[in-house]
Order: structure tokens, then sequence, then C-alpha cells
């Protein structure tokens, strides 16, 4: 009896080791896919990566996946629609140049949490509305680019993404457009340590609102620094941009209220710094100091000092003793 029992306990304690041991091979196979999930994927068009074809390294990437791409020249055109990274090597020697369909675009970003860092892109297609960059999901990242000769650099129709320390010029109608509608919202978007020239707008809104766009330089434009047209463009806050030389106005806002305009400088854009239709309401100018200004002072002070030869700062010594 005693070795009947021990015959039973043995062969439970192997049950046991054996069960332990398929547990443990079943864990480390779930390590090891998640390892290969998010592993680095080398492009390469000269044949020294695992790929030679960006969208060809995307469509076989797991989620998480983190594809770097070295220096060349990309003619294709690159959908994202899963959660990666897409890196490149520099963005004045990697370069994504598709020609594509009219009013579409090089890139899309079609997933939340997708990044995209260190390209050159530019779309060499016809029609108004062609990209460079297309975002379609929220919460997409572009950091480090430069955005040239795009009909429309970036075009945004979600909510809660970030643009930032990247170059846009030679866009023929924006750098970054911001679009929404009655039915799809376009807000909490983030436009940071950007810089804008040689487009026809730097930023656009459409029926945008809730968005920041911070320490940005926007120049020499052939419209408007940031042209918020249409309507509903409301509670955006513009703080610590230079925005100057723009070949009509500073900032535009058409029928859109609640915004802040914070410790910007805004000067010599040809006709005004800070324009407002009759229907925008409750827009705030605030100084460095604190203090609010009407937009009705600040083109006055703005129309002065482009028909005169005194100094800003004489102007601004009249303005500051008559509590402007």
């Amino acid at each position: 009896m005693r070795r009947k029992v021990e015959t039973v306990v043995g062969m439970l304690l192997i049950l046991i080791l054996l069960q332990l041991a398929i547990s443990t091979s079943t864990q480390a196979t779930q390590i090891s896919q998640q390892i290969t999930n998010t592993q680095k994927i080398v492009v390469d068009q000269n044949g020294n990566g695992d790929y030679t074809s960006i969208q060809d390294a995307i469509d076989d990437a797991k989620e998480g996946s983190t594809i770097y791409v070295k220096a060349g020249k990309y003619c294709e055109i690159v959908e994202i629609k899963k959660q990666i990274s897409l890196i490149g090597e520099d963005k004045d020697y990697t370069l994504i140049n598709p020609i594509s369909a009219k009013n579409k675009y090089a890139i899309c970003l079609g997933a939340p949490g997708v990044m995209l860092k260190g390209f050159g892109i530019t779309n060499g297609a016809s029609g108004l509305y062609s990209s460079g960059i297309r975002i379609t999901s929220s919460g997409v990242n572009v950091y480090d680019c430069k955005i040239f000769d795009n009909p429309v650099g970036i075009v945004i129709w979600t909510s809660d993404n970030k643009i930032e320390n990247c170059i846009f010029y030679g866009c023929k109608d924006e750098g970054i457009a911001l679009i929404g509608s009655s039915y799809s919202e376009c807000q909490n978007n983030q436009i940071n340590n950007c810089k804008f020239y040689d487009n026809c707008d730097g930023i656009e809104l459409q029926y945008a609102s809730a968005n920041t766009i911070s320490n940005c330089e926007i120049y020499s434009n052939s419209h408007t620094g940031i042209d918020a047209i249409a309507s509903s463009n409301n509670l955006n806050k513009i703080s610590d941009c230079k925005i100057y030389d723009n070949e009509v106005n500073g900032i535009y806002l058409s029928s859109s209220s609640d915004n802040q305009i914070i410790d910007c400088s805004l000067y010599d854009n040809d006709d005004g710094d800070i324009i407002e239709n009759k229907n925008s309401k409750n827009n705030q100018v605030i100084s460095k100091n604190k203090k609010s200004l009407s937009n009705l002072k600040e083109a006055l002070f703005s129309f002065i000092n482009r028909f005169s030869n005194l100094k800003n700062g004489k102007f601004s010594d009249i303005f500051e003793s008559l509590n402007f």
C-alpha cells in the first residue's frame, strides 16, 4: 500500500514539474515575441539594411516597432496604420519625395501613437489639397522634420497631435492646416518650436479650437502668418511667437472668439499685425507685463509705427503713459 502511495505522489510531482516547464516555456516564448515586436528594423535603399523600401518595412513590422531609415531619396508614398516609430537618419539627407495622385499625400499617419522624426518631406503632386503629411488619427507625433515644396505641408483632421521642431517652407498654400468641421473636432493639437517662411500662410485654422501654438517663428509668407478663417476657431492659445514681415497680416481672426495671444512679438506685417472681423469677440492680447490690450489699440500702434519715422520705443512710452 505504501509503495502505491509513493508511486502516486511521484507521478503527481512529475505532472507538476511538467506543467511548470510548459508554463515557463510559454512565458519565454511570449517575452521573445514582445522583443521581436519592438525590435529595430533598418531601411537602406543601398541594400545595407533589412529592407530597401520604407513601406515594405512598415507592412511587415509589428505594433510598437521602431524603423530606422538611412539617408537617401525614397520616392514612395508611405502609409502608417499601426503604432510604430519611423525615424530618419537626418532631415537634410533622408528625403521622402513621391509624386502622389492629385489632392493626396506623401505620408499618411493613421494610427494612435505613431511617431515620425528626422525626414525631409516633399510632394510634387498637383492639386490645391495635396500634402506632404496627412494626419487622420489622434495622438500622432511629428518631430524634427523639414517639410517643403508641397501644396500643403501638414493637414491635421484630428485632435491631440503634436508637431515640434519642424521647418516649413515653399508650401503653395499652408505650412500647417488645422481642419475641423461640425462633425469632426480638431482640438488640443500642439505646434511647438517650428519655423514657417516662404509659404502662402504659415498656419491656417478652420473650425479648429483649443489648440496651442508656441515658440514659433513665422515670417516672410506671401499671405498671413496665422490665418483663422471660416469660423469657430475658438479658445486657441498663441504664445511666445515671433510673427513678422508677412505680406498681409500677422494674425487674422474670422468669426473666432476667446483666443489668447500671449507674449508674442508681431511687427512689419504689411496690412496689420492682428486683425479680426466684426464677428470675433473676446480675443485677448496679453503682453509680457500681463496687461490685456484691445485689438483696436494694437492695430493703432501698428499703424502709427508703419507710417511714421519715429522709433517704436517713443510710441511705446506714449502708450505706456496713457495706461494702454
